[in-house]
């Protein structure tokens, strides 16, 4: 009860990660905001540019590890999946975590 935030539709953490990702490889995570709050989205453990979609702070070469995405705004972020392990990408905002939005991926 009191999950009021998902990723895809999945509310809080999975048995599964929302993604398996080898070691060394690209990845680009297309984040679309469709709820009428913003939300600053956080990875652990991994470092991110954003490559588009994020009006004048795209394709910047700043490395971040969150990003403030506003209502009904989209942004694609890329990586490399260099750090092995489990890590969670979540809203920065805790109440929003703490209510669903929030799930991890693993690096093998």
């Amino acid at each position: 009860t009191g999950q009021l935030w998902a990723f895809n539709g999945v509310a809080n953490m999975t048995d599964e990660p929302m993604v398996r990702l080898e070691r060394g490889e690209s990845v680009v995570f297309d984040i679309i905001n469709d709820t009428a709050f913003p939300h600053g989205m956080h990875t652990h453990g991994h470092h991110f540019r954003i490559i588009g979609n994020k009006g004048p702070d795209s394709n910047t070469q700043a490395w971040r590890d969150t990003l403030l995405i506003e209502r009904g705004e989209r942004a694609k972020i890329a990586f490399v999946a260099d750090n092995p392990g489990k890590w969670l990408l979540h809203c920065h905002m805790l109440e929003h975590a703490a209510a669903g939005m929030m799930n991890w991926f693993e690096v093998a």
